[in-house]
């Protein structure tokens, strides 16, 4: 191993979870509030973009610039 012990290395893994699952909830949150329910095309565009800006919106908060 690189010198981390496993107590750090959990917290990478579960720093790592909090961001995928926030970005997947945030996405989720803003296609429910903002979606135009028209075409699924529609919703998985807010959703998709929903998720990249939370995702930037929470490393950046973690880890700065």
């Amino acid at each position: 191993m690189s010198g981390k012990t496993a107590v750090e290395f959990i917290e990478e893994w579960q720093t790592g979870a909090f961001l995928i699952i926030g970005s997947v909830v945030a996405g989720a949150f803003s296609a429910v509030a903002l979606g135009p329910y028209e075409t699924l095309a529609g919703v998985l565009f807010v959703f998709f973009f929903g998720a990249a800006f939370a995702f930037l919106g929470f490393s950046y908060l973690l880890y700065g610039r």
